[in-house]
């Protein structure tokens, strides 16, 4: 995608994310603010995810302003907005504030399903969508989707990656033919993101490949792993987030699946996922976009000056957990 693209807005937004605002070569804004809507799921199902990724995101922000006094003298304004992570709600939140104060600078939807129902409404309303680690993988062709900007990984990367790993302890590609291997993934766009690259790999390398949608929540799937215990694959490729994920975990030690074969995507690779399951979770793999420890990090080392110090952590609670700390480096 082409950089000219993009206007002053986003610039300064992407600039800021990236951890760049006290080295941004451009003017500063005519504007003495610039508004950036925060869409988030702090209820819902996948709260246990989102609320470490609202905090980190907010907590990031604040460190821009208090810092740097913003990017080139603008400050960043803010506003978050709840949607449970429900596509409904989601579009309402983004047309709600796409025009809000100095106009929306761009929206990181933090769900797929919000970004396939506002990427057509983007384009005619040439606000960016922002998406880091979710969203449409095919959007990374900036030819065609001229306002969606994917930043970190995409599904589709993910998935790839997860096969190539999959070949490299097989003892290469060839030896993935005959194999099968199984997405179990949660009912939703979401969930059936890497469905069409594995499809090619499948029919590239010659497994077999097995899928198994789990209905949201996902605290139901006794069924699915009775399914995985009969056909027997020799890998388990898991798409989930929130409660989905810890429930898998223990079906699939309840039904001898063996947790080293298994391959999470990086929603699903936190230390909230596992951290109650114990031997449970013992060779569990997860792939990630981040480091998620806190040592040797400036950014870290700067929130926790400028922002957590001062008591102005979004965890209300007053604790930083290593979700938090992941999520805002992921910014």
């Amino acid at each position: 995608m082409e950089m000219k693209r993009l206007n002053l807005k986003l610039a300064a937004a992407l600039m800021a994310a990236a951890g760049a605002a006290g080295a941004v070569a451009t003017p500063a804004m005519a504007a003495e603010e610039q508004f950036v809507p925060l869409l988030v799921y702090r209820t819902g199902s996948f709260a246990p995810l989102g609320i470490p990724w609202a905090d980190g995101k907010l907590d990031y922000l604040k460190l821009v302003n208090e810092r740097d006094g913003g990017v080139n003298g603008v400050k960043i304004t803010y506003e978050e907005c709840e949607t449970a992570y429900a596509t409904d709600r989601g579009v309402e939140c983004y047309e709600r504030l796409k025009g809000k104060g100095t106009g929306a600078s761009g929206f990181d939807t933090q769900s797929t399903g919000i970004t396939f129902a506002v990427s057509d409404k983007a384009i005619i309303d040439k606000v960016p969508v922002e998406t880091m680690g979710y969203g449409l993988s095919q959007s990374v062709d900036g030819s065609v989707f001229e306002w969606n900007f994917p930043l970190l990984g995409t599904y589709w990367t993910a998935a790839d990656v997860m096969i190539q790993d999959i070949a490299k302890k097989e003892g290469g590609m060839d030896k993935l033919k005959g194999k099968k291997i199984a997405l179990v993934y949660h009912d939703s766009p979401y969930g059936k993101e890497p469905i069409p690259l594995l499809q090619k790999r499948a029919a590239k390398e010659g497994f077999e490949l097995l899928l198994y949608p789990v209905t949201a929540p996902g605290v139901e799937q006794k069924s699915t792993w009775l399914q995985i215990r009969q056909a027997r694959p020799n890998y388990v490729l898991l798409w989930s987030a929130g409660i989905m994920t810890p429930t898998a975990i223990r079906e699939a030690q309840a039904s001898g699946y063996p947790r080293d074969k298994m391959y999470a995507i990086w929603w699903a690779g936190s230390e909230g996922d596992v951290k109650d399951l114990g031997d449970v979770a013992k060779g569990y793999n997860a792939i990630t976009i981040h480091n998620s420890g806190a040592d040797s990090d400036k950014v870290y080392d700067d929130l926790k000056k400028y922002v957590y110090d001062k008591g102005q952590g979004a965890d209300k609670t007053g604790k930083t957990t290593l979700g938090t700390i992941a999520h805002t480096r992921g910014m």
